[in-house]
């Protein structure tokens, strides 16, 4: 397609295609106007429409592009355009979907608007239906598709090209194929490169892969994910119990995860709670999803006031100690989020593993207590300039070297316990790490005072 075709289409929005619509022979226009452009050029002309129109353009573009523009809108967003179909549109988007795709959207459906439409499926597509929406969520299982290639191991090169050539328009993709014995056990595998270059009177047997990489069903997503990416594949094949090839996870799925995982992680990070769409969300919905964690915050809160409380004697005897308090707790809550967020990432990526705990700890405590050694003749000499008492200066620098050592130590050490006690560790999030940095370094700034001071 041409530049000048290309920057045509794309000027179209959305009342263009409305007017299209409402003129005679609107199919084929709209046929002609989206001849040759990819599926998210058209998503993104039509998602501003309303989902009648959306419904429209879908019957207009036929099988399988009007249905590869379906897939491309949010779960939530299908089902309201779902409704915009009689019962055999229904049904025939349902058949054409791609499995995974399919599993994931008729978990949105209604019961009632599935026992209607079901029967109208093929049975072997209600029978896909059924086992994928079983698979809990979460797992290799809740992410896989049915549309894989597959080859007998006792056929030859040749007859394996004929068979292939059959199953390439319903496979996601045919650059693996996996080889099953009559049982469907997964004995081996082997490229499209490897099959193209072997001798057409060679059996599959003699020339496939026998050592497999494969996940089981059951497994957590996020561990397949990184297997696929560890092998650099473009494809896994996912297993049950019995060694039985059940479907395959493809590169594309494994970006949704990685994109799903890292956003719940972030907002998790911010103690923002769950993920929510921001545009779409009132703002009572998003106060909802972030009250809990600052209401948890502040009653640690409480817990930094009741340490200022029980000093405040010190605070009367010296008042330049409270000059460097806002100083020294957001330096130290700094520190610890610093610390917290590259081993939150280690132990994502896996470069951090639950046996580096106390290796972890003593880097994180050395590179605290160099920088926080830094950070203290900056501010010691700050202290002894403004207030002409080198009392303050060492106060205030002893307190800043043990506060940024232990907030990089607890940056550290608290994403690894909760690791270790099986809970997310970015549940250990910045905001509450801060907190309780603030508390030590509180409890850290009036001990040293104290000693001092008298």
């Amino acid at each position: 397609m041409s530049e000048t075709k290309t920057t045509k289409r794309h000027s179209l929005v959305s009342p263009e295609i409305q007017e299209i619509l409402d003129s005679p022979n609107a199919s084929q226009t709209l046929r002609e106007v989206f001849d040759g452009m990819h599926p998210y050029d058209i998503f993104t002309l039509c998602e501003d429409l309303e989902d009648h129109e959306i419904a429209e353009c879908i019957k207009a573009l036929g099988t399988p592009a009007g249905i590869t523009l379906f897939e491309q809108f949010p779960d939530e967003r299908k089902e309201e355009i779902f409704d915009c179909f009689s019962n055999d549109w229904m049904a025939d988007i349902l058949e054409e979907m791609a499995p995974d795709k399919r599993a994931d959207f008729v978990k949105f459906l209604h019961d009632e608007k599935l026992e209607k439409v079901l029967p109208l499926l093929a049975r072997a597509e209600r029978i896909d239906i059924r086992k994928l929406v079983e698979y809990k969520e979460g797992t290799a299982g809740s992410i896989l598709t049915t549309q894989y290639a597959s080859l007998p191991p006792d056929i030859t090169v040749k007859e394996a090209l004929d068979k292939l050539k059959a199953q390439a328009f319903d496979s996601e993709t045919i650059y693996y194929i996996y080889i099953i014995d009559s049982e469907r056990k997964l004995i081996g595998s082997l490229s499209l490169r490897e099959l193209l270059m072997a001798p057409s009177g060679s059996l599959i047997a003699d020339i496939m892969h026998k050592n497999v990489i494969s996940a089981r069903v059951d497994e957590d997503k996020e561990a397949v994910a990184k297997r696929l990416s560890d092998y650099n594949f473009l494809a896994i094949p996912i297993v049950d119990a019995e060694d039985k090839l059940v479907g395959i996870v493809t590169v594309d799925d494994v970006v949704d995860v990685v994109v799903e995982e890292s956003t719940e992680d972030i907002y998790k990070y911010g103690a923002a709670g769950g993920y929510i769409d921001y545009m779409k969300s009132g703002s009572f919905e998003m106060a909802k999803q972030r009250v809990l964690w600052l209401s948890i915050l502040i009653f640690v809160g409480f817990i930094s006031a009741w340490v200022l409380e029980q000093n405040m004697s010190h605070l009367k005897t010296v008042v330049a100690l409270s000059f460097f308090i806002p100083l020294l707790l957001g330096t130290g809550g700094n520190a610890g989020t610093q610390s917290s967020t590259v081993v939150i990432r280690g132990l994502s990526t896996g470069s951090i593993k639950m046996d580096d705990l106390w290796l972890v700890i003593r880097k994180e405590l050395s590179v605290g207590a160099i920088v926080g050694t830094f950070l203290a003749a900056i501010v010691s000499l700050r202290a002894v300039w403004l207030d002409q008492d080198p009392k303050i200066g060492l106060t205030i620098g002893l307190a800043m070297i043990l506060t940024v050592a232990l907030a990089t130590t607890l940056g550290a050490f608290l994403p690894i316990l909760f690791k270790r006690l099986k809970l997310d560790p970015a549940l250990m999030s910045g905001p509450f790490i801060t907190s309780i940095v603030d508390i030590v370094s509180l409890c850290i700034y009036f001990r040293i005072a104290t000693l001092i001071f008298g």
